[in-house]
């Protein structure tokens, strides 16, 4: 891992999208408001609910967050 970048926790489908968020924002306390690597912001109760398998297979993959995840290779 590149000094200074977080650790990925998860990809979650929130927001109209599939988003990356690292660790700390995973384990953020309920009623907060996180961002994806992409910046788009989510309260950590959307974030923290289990998602349907409807919302993965609907949602399409945030492609500013994978280029995120790309550029720190």
């Amino acid at each position: 891992m590149l000094p200074g970048s977080a650790k990925i926790g998860r990809w979650q489908p929130v927001s109209g999208g599939r988003h990356a968020f690292d660790s700390a924002a995973r384990s953020a306390e309920p009623g907060l408001v996180v961002k994806a690597l992409c910046g788009v912001e989510v309260s950590t109760d959307e974030l923290q609910r289990i998602a349907s398998e409807i919302a993965w297979i609907r949602e399409t993959t945030c492609i500013a967050c994978w280029q995120v995840l790309a550029s720190r290779q």
